[in-house]
């Protein structure tokens, strides 16, 4: 699942995953990414963009990790902020990245965590 709100990178991001065979379902907030969870999606991963408008990231991790359906689906955290390792580390995310996005990078930490 990628849940990023700009729909350049979101296109982006989600045709290079999905040119890599992944199936990728997107939302352009946390309460948009909450709604498809709760709705019964069970993503191997969560692409987290940190600066979401509405439910952040902070937001959407907080009641992620409240509900027991849902809260062993591991998060990756990135953003364009300069603080982003430390930010990644006390949401509890399992990687973290910079964007702009390294095509690499992010095949790397999707095949991680996506057998």
């Amino acid at each position: 699942m990628l849940v990023e709100d700009n729909e350049q990178t979101s296109t982006a991001m989600k045709a290079l995953l999905e040119l890599e065979q992944y199936n990728v379902a997107s939302a352009a907030d946390g309460e948009s990414a909450l709604r498809l969870l709760r709705g019964g999606l069970r993503p191997g991963l969560i692409l987290l963009d940190l600066r979401l408008p509405g439910k952040d990231a902070f937001a959407f991790r907080v009641e992620q990790l409240q509900e027991p359906t849902i809260c062993r689906i591991p998060v990756v955290v990135y953003s364009g902020a300069t603080d982003v390792e430390e930010r990644a580390k006390s949401l509890g995310a399992v990687a973290w990245f910079h964007k702009p996005v390294e095509v690499d990078t992010l095949l790397d930490v999707v095949a991680r965590h996506c057998a």
